[in-house]
């Protein structure tokens, strides 16, 4: 029990960034941990805010009840996001695995120690998501003691059933991962698509609350009216916690039983494997008996050898691979689904007088482009990808190849990742709903712009502030400063497009392809700087 308060601490410092800022010595860098500190608090806001006020709206229109059900779920599917793209960095297959079971502790310590900080993000998500909601319905219905103290349990406790499930899940992906003779491809092949699975379960759910045919308050107030069994029979614990929140003891402790008992079993499931399976994972997985020889084949040049190293390196780095592979599937699956579904469709469903199908397809082709665009700006292979090979830099470093010749290899990748996705489903949008030629452009080159600007800026910033000394791919991956800035300014490239795009006259979806087109030119120059940046320590 000793030596669980350090662990706990080491883990609390690493997951939530402050121990970097804390020894940070470089001015700058302190600068851009401070500056990143304050862009998440604005998020926090705006989240807030948002979530505030969908709690007011579903108040006015008489869907007060539903607002503890809401809460509860939309916590829980934040949880699952959370948990499942962080469990492989700091349960599976974390670098220092020999270092932590050789100390003289529980594994259960270890566990815990690993899986708090895991359920801290799901605190900060009842914080931000589920207390406007709650608060919202108490202020509705009214504060009674009971009530308030009630309410602050569920939110307490609505971290641990979604938790512990994306844990089991992630658990299963990386038992299977490590059957295989290649354990690392697959773990990140399997957490990505079952990241897309949720994300289009989401989707599907959510989009199939606005299929009524009525259209006003009346429509809200019926679907209004309907959404607390909706939410309930997706998410049982939520009617539990609403009942609980609502008068009832059986309601609360059936929701504090499973919640409790979810988390010790999930624990005990861990702690019992966790030895196990994290050899396995950094063995690499089970290998086949007498491996195939290398396949002899024509010469390659060192940039098809390069890129067919980063690629592998891709592959073979489950967070990595997570992390940037969802933007260009997702952006795969909406334009296919939203095309199927078709301007009529859409026409039929937004009942507003006006909006034929022209219209509809206008506004489709508009928004879809900057929607594809905003998948392909979040995703950029290259802003981490130099900082990934970590201590084994010397080798890069010392091969005989030109650094423009390895900084291109990465910058080769991201722009395969997302090139290809940004003209596939541009052009499945453009076939289907665009009515101009212009239109057909904007849906292509929008997304095409802004893949490579996120690719370019990316190899350029971690090109120059490279960090090497880093325990697990985790770091260089979600909390580098390339990373963030790349996202940043995608966004407001993307918002920048989609604004442009929005002006009236006739000129919107020129300006929104001239906005692409100046974006695209500026990658180019971003491009240029970084192949010519000489391989560095940082």
């Amino acid at each position: 029990m000793a030596s669980f308060a350090p662990l706990l601490r080491v883990q609390a410092l690493g997951a939530f960034g402050v121990g970097r800022l804390m020894n940070e010595r470089d001015p700058k860098a302190r600068r851009r941990l401070v500056l990143a500190a304050v862009g998440i608090g604005l998020l926090v806001v705006y989240a807030v805010v948002y979530m505030w006020m969908v709690g007011q709206t579903l108040v006015l229109i008489g869907a007060a009840g539903a607002l503890p059900c809401l809460a509860v779920t939309t916590v829980g599917v934040g949880c699952v996001f959370s948990t499942f793209v962080k469990a492989n960095g700091l349960l599976f297959r974390f670098r220092d695995f020999d270092l932590v079971v050789s100390m003289p502790t529980p594994l259960w310590a270890v566990v815990v120690s690993r899986v708090a900080p895991l359920y801290s993000m799901g605190l900060a998500c009842s914080l931000v998501l589920g207390a406007p909601l709650v608060s919202a319905y108490l202020l509705a219905v009214g504060v009674t003691p009971a009530g308030l103290v009630v309410s602050v349990l569920a939110l307490l406790l609505a971290p641990a059933v979604p938790m512990a499930l994306a844990l089991v899940v992630s658990f299963c992906v990386a038992w299977a991962a490590s059957r295989t003779p290649f354990a690392d491809r697959a773990l990140g092949i399997v957490g990505v698509l079952a990241m897309v699975a949720i994300v289009v379960g989401v989707m599907l759910v959510t989009g199939g609350a606005g299929t009524s045919g009525q259209g006003g308050l009346d429509a809200l107030a019926v679907m209004g009216g309907q959404m607390r069994g909706a939410v309930s029979a997706l998410w049982p614990p939520s009617a539990w916690a609403a009942d609980a929140i609502g008068g009832s003891m059986p309601a609360l402790a059936l929701y504090v039983g499973v919640s409790t008992a979810s988390g010790v079993a999930v624990v005990a499931v861990l702690s019992r494997f966790l030895v196990p399976m994290n050899s396995l994972l950094c063995a690499g997985g089970l290998r086949r008996a007498g491996s195939a020889p290398t396949r002899a084949g024509a010469p390659r040049g060192p940039l098809v050898a390069l890129v067919r190293k980063e690629f592998r390196l891709w592959l073979g780095t489950p967070i990595y691979l997570m992390n940037t592979a969802p933007g260009p599937i997702l952006a795969l699956v909406i334009a296919i689904a939203t095309t199927a579904v078709g301007p009529d469709a859409i026409a039929s469903a937004m009942n507003i007088p006006g909006a034929g199908r022209d219209t509809v397809a206008t506004l489709m082709a508009e928004v879809l482009s900057w929607a594809l665009a905003f998948c392909m700006a979040m995703t950029s292979t290259a802003a981490s990808s130099t900082s990934l090979e970590g201590s084994a830099r010397w080798i890069a470093q010392t091969a005989p190849v030109r650094p423009s010749a390895i900084i291109g290899a990465k910058l080769a990748l991201s722009l395969l990742v997302t090139g290809p996705a940004s003209v596939i489903s541009g052009t499945i949008v453009a076939v289907g709903v665009a009515r101009t030629p212009l239109d057909a452009i904007l849906c292509v080159i929008a997304p095409l712009a802004m893949g490579a600007l996120s690719s370019c800026l990316g190899a350029l910033l971690d090109a120059r502030r490279p960090n090497y000394d880093w325990t697990s791919e985790y770091e260089p991956v979600k909390r580098s400063a390339s990373v963030g800035i790349c996202v940043g300014v995608g966004f407001l490239a993307t918002f920048a497009g989609f604004a442009a795009t929005s002006l009236t006259g006739g000129v919107g979806t020129a300006a929104g392809v001239a906005v692409a087109l100046v974006v695209l030119t500026a990658s180019a120059l971003v491009a240029r700087a970084a192949v010519h940046i000489p391989l560095q320590d940082r």
